[in-house]
């Protein structure tokens, strides 16, 4: 009977586990209302550009006004400026700007064979980013400019032609430190690659670069 009794208390608190894994700890729209706070550059697209699909980077504007405009920005609200180099094809690219706007896909960083609610970190995520940074997205293969951006923030030495490459400036638009980016990648090889980001240490990444970029 004991032994029925322990395996009947052991099968209870799997159900338990698995029913609290299942559900999420953050409501979405609260997570969607915390994004909306994210600024994040360029603030709109125009269709007419190229082929009108692109989702995250202006393919034909000049890059060095869209990292002024958004430079002024950050500087006004006092918050550093982490700026994405990158291209529209690039999956990584749009996963870490997913990542930062909140995005919710059922995996959890800790254990990375179980799936399961990970709606409070990416709440954490947004909230930091929001209070923290502005975003902008510099486009280096179509688009004029980017090659300036790299020139003036004087990030020159720290970029590879490598998508994303990810760095914060401070208020006088020079560089302060780029984010590594293969230390909060994680990348799962199945059938169908998962490409993901370690929410926790993107968070303790942005911290460090908060840091060189606004010090106290």
């Amino acid at each position: 009977m004991r032994l029925w009794g322990a395996v009947a208390a052991a099968l209870l608190i799997l159900a338990a586990c698995s029913s609290e894994a299942g559900e999420r700890a953050v409501p979405q729209d609260e997570i969607d209302a915390a994004a909306a706070r994210v600024v994040t550059y360029p603030l709109s697209l125009d269709p007419a550009c190229r082929d009108g699909r692109a989702k995250a980077y202006d393919q034909c504007s000049n890059q060095m006004d869209l990292y002024t405009a958004a430079l002024a920005r950050a500087q006004d609200e006092h918050k550093a400026l982490l700026i994405i180099i990158g291209a529209e094809w690039c999956i990584w690219c749009h996963v870490f700007d997913a990542t930062l706007k909140g995005a919710t896909e059922p995996y959890t960083y800790i254990n990375r064979k179980k799936r399961g609610d990970v709606s409070q970190g990416a709440l954490d995520l947004v909230d930091y980013v929001g209070a923290n940074f502005v975003v902008v997205h510099i486009e280096d293969d179509f688009a004029p400019g980017a090659d300036e951006v790299i020139m003036a923030t004087g990030a020159s030495d720290y970029f590879q032609e490598y998508y994303p490459t990810i760095f914060a400036v401070g208020p006088d638009g020079q560089f302060a430190a780029k984010l590594n980016h293969p230390y909060v990648k994680i990348q799962k090889k199945t059938l169908g690659n998962y490409h993901g980001y370690d929410r926790r240490l993107v968070i303790e990444e942005l911290k460090r670069l908060h840091a060189a970029a606004m010090p106290e």
